[in-house]
């Protein structure tokens, strides 16, 4: 598809644009000069976006092994008790509403109990992601602007500085998010009755994988009224009735979840983590520091995408500098506007939370091309115009790769999660989870003191307390003092076999208002009832010892990054085969 030049004949009555443009027309006010007609030209951006998947695909297969995180080891565990029958908030607390526990849980069945079983979910998840990234393109944009989103899309979410290859929540957030868009993208007559309660029924699962999906539904409901009240004998009774279906959609997946958690008896705990602690975390970080916070992981994030991200800024600017069609200009706008909304709760913008700005920086990125493409049309004719304007979008991509070609091509995993992660213990915790796995039957349950959630995934063994994480204990938040007394009550019922302890600052995040009492505890209970059978002093990022049972009790650890083990006085070595331990 190419506009042609615009007419402006005088006296001529202007045409009042569509709704939406069927594919083939063209996104500017311009006049088509042909639609396509060759097989190529039909068929090419969506070959061109399979090739772009394919070459994805094998990226993340490469580092498919990299070791689980903090946020991958929570989902994985949650998921993993699923399929042994534990329901979700039972034995594993957290604010996050329970859709990615469901959807990791999917992945473990399907691809298996490890760290590549859960990179292979994220690939299945992301190749969808891609096409419907697509899909919204060719529809707004025409085909060529829609590959190139596609293909923005498909690099954008491959770089690790926003943690793409890490498979966190926000992925499983935007594709059905997509999804629900993708039913109500504006068109000649509104959507009927069962497709707008189908994107409902979409955004609502959005906002199940995490509770941003909500901007997504909010966007829904902007374009279920968009589209009614531009249609002919609209009425605010119609639209109202059109948003009541998509609520009821989007309930109908929330209330299906609700029902199964009341079944399973965990509905207070859900309400209580999901709602109550939710909105105190949420308020921790004041409204004068969202700003420079928001700047700094922005620089942050594109600090080797930035040209892809210039590009989109750029497009962005031409999607109101030029003359786009106006239901072009609301989708878009409504899509970076629901982003930004989507990533900033509690203003703590996390480095994966700018996943869910992806899609709409890759529409402005097919936005920035066509429009190069548009203006060159004038001047040259041919395809060359096309091939300058898809030059531009290449050189962009070539930069990043260029900056970033050791990661995707060369580095091996375990140095992927150390150049993100540096001396976090997520690849020392395989070493953990496998000497505890190797001396304990699945009936024992073991208990974590820190945040490494990865540790009872890998090990396979239930937790002798809900509390996966310890950042909660340490905040000042008004449930704080009850939470440390739960989980000491927790672990001093359990009486676990094998105790992890972390000594490792990220893994708790102690402020100078933190409550120390729990730490201030575990130091007698160990004491008192386990033996130190294993440490693990990690250096630096390139440099990590292992003293595993009579090697420990006499090891002076050389950095304060330390894991101890530790084993309940007057037990075995376990039922399971010795191992080593591993390093």
């Amino acid at each position: 598809m190419t506009p042609g030049r615009r007419t402006d004949r005088p006296g001529a009555k202007p045409e009042r644009a569509p709704a939406s443009v069927p594919e083939g027309r063209p996104a500017l006010e311009e006049k088509a000069s042909s639609a396509p007609s060759s097989w190529l030209a039909r068929h090419g951006p969506l070959v061109a976006v399979l090739l772009v998947i394919a070459a994805a695909a094998t990226i993340r297969l490469r580092v498919a092994n990299v070791p689980l995180e903090r946020d991958e080891g929570e989902y994985a565990y949650a998921g993993q008790l699923i399929l042994r029958g534990v329901p979700p908030y039972e034995l594993a607390y957290n604010m996050k509403f329970p859709g990615t526990y469901y959807a990791y849980a999917l992945a473990l069945a399907v691809f298996g109990e490890s760290a590549r079983g859960v990179r292979a979910g994220l690939l299945v998840v992301n190749a969808a992601t891609i096409l419907l990234v697509f899909s919204l393109g060719r529809r707004l944009l025409g085909g060529p602007a829609g590959a190139i989103a596609a293909a923005s899309f498909a690099l954008l979410s491959l770089d690790r500085w926003v943690m793409g290859v890490f498979a966190h929540a926000t992925h499983f957030v935007i594709l059905p998010a997509l999804a629900s868009l993708a039913l109500l993208l504006p068109a000649r007559a509104p959507a009927g009755a069962g497709r707008v309660a189908a994107a409902g029924a979409l955004a609502g699962l959005a906002v199940l994988m995490k509770q941003q999906g909500g901007a997504f539904l909010l966007l829904a409901a902007a374009l279920v009224w968009w589209n009614t009240r531009s249609a002919a004998e609209s009425s605010g009774r119609k639209i109202l009735v059109r948003i009541a279906w998509l609520l009821f959609g989007a309930l109908l997946p929330v209330l299906a979840v609700l029902l199964v958690l009341a079944a399973q008896g965990v509905l207070d705990r859900f309400f209580f983590w999901t709602f109550r602690y939710a909105l105190a975390y949420v308020s921790e970080v004041t409204l004068a520091d969202a700003w420079p916070a928001f700047l700094s992981q922005s620089t942050f994030v594109a600090r080797a995408s930035w040209p892809l991200w210039l590009l989109a800024g750029l497009g962005f600017a031409a999607l109101w500098l030029g003359r786009w069609r106006t239901d072009v200009r609301a989708f878009v706008t409504g899509l970076v506007l629901a982003s930004l909304v989507a990533l900033s709760p509690g203003f703590h913008f996390r480095e994966h939370y700018f996943i869910l700005l992806l899609p709409a920086a890759a529409l402005c990125t097919g936005i920035a091309a066509e429009t190069l493409h548009s203006s060159l049309a004038r001047r040259i004719r041919g395809g060359l115009a096309r091939a300058l304007a898809a030059c531009l979008v290449a050189a962009a991509a070539a930069a990043y790769v260029a900056a970033e070609r050791e990661y995707l091509f060369t580095l091996p995993p375990r140095d992927v999660s150390r150049s993100v992660f540096g001396a976090n213990p997520f690849v020392e915790a395989e070493s953990v989870a496998r000497y505890v796995r190797d001396r304990t039957s699945p009936e024992d349950p073991i208990a974590v003191f820190g945040s490494e959630p990865e540790i009872y995934f890998l090990a396979d063994r239930r937790s002798a307390t809900g509390y996966i994480y310890t950042y909660a204990l340490m905040e000042p938040q008004p449930f704080a003092a009850r939470m440390q007394d739960e989980m000491r009550r927790e672990i001093e019922r359990a009486r676990p076999k094998y105790v992890v302890g972390v000594r490792i600052a990220t893994s708790w995040l102690v402020r100078k208002e933190s409550g120390l009492g729990i730490i201030e505890w575990f130091e007698r209970f160990k004491e008192e009832n386990y033996d130190l059978v294993g440490v693990v002093d990690i250096h630096s990022p390139a440099s990590t010892t292992f003293a595993w049972d009579g090697d420990a009790k006499g090891y002076a650890p050389r950095s304060t990054n330390l894991i101890e083990v530790y084993r309940l006085k007057g037990a075995g070595t376990g039922s399971g085969g010795r191992g080593d331990g591993g390093g």
